[in-house]
């Protein structure tokens, strides 16, 4: 067995072993039950359409929703001299998903105003990004006048 073993190795020959008539497992029919029942709870995602939108002016802190199934890094490049000039923050797919998160610096709150620079782009080597977006010019993020905050919503389409 030894010798064969060695022969069929050297000139790349293979052997196998098929079950024969008897050997082949026997199936029963299944019941598939008529009913599907699901107990997944449905949540509602933070949108843009409960944003009552004036004009996009505001000094205000930044809620951000990831909505994708990536993991995002999100920078801000602040034109303002009292901020810190760059800072970054990361997140899991969706996280944030549902009512968004505050973004804060370690030194205190973070205030977002017109001309901020904003960029997201995924950390899972596909390449994708969103923005940049200028706070105040660009379409996002939206301002919202009743919390005071910018809104950003990264989503996958």
């Amino acid at each position: 067995m030894g010798i064969l073993g060695l022969f069929a190795g050297c000139y790349q020959v293979s052997v196998s072993f098929e079950p024969s008539g008897t050997e082949v497992a026997s199936t029963s029919p299944v019941d598939i039950p008529s009913k599907t029942v699901s107990t997944s709870q449905t949540s509602e995602l933070l949108s843009y359409n409960s944003v009552k939108t004036n004009k996009n002016t505001g000094v205000g802190i930044l809620r951000l929703s990831n909505q994708t199934n990536q993991p995002v890094r999100l920078a801000l490049l602040s034109r303002s001299k009292q901020a810190s000039p760059a800072a970054h923050w990361d997140f899991a797919p969706q996280e944030g998903s549902e009512k968004g998160l505050l973004l804060s610096l370690p030194d205190g709150k973070l205030q977002l105003s017109k001309g901020d620079v904003v960029v997201a782009f995924a950390q899972d080597g596909s390449r994708r990004y969103w923005g940049p977006y200028i706070v105040g010019e660009t379409h996002e993020p939206m301002w919202n006048p009743q919390q005071k905050e910018w809104w950003l919503i990264l989503g996958n389409g």
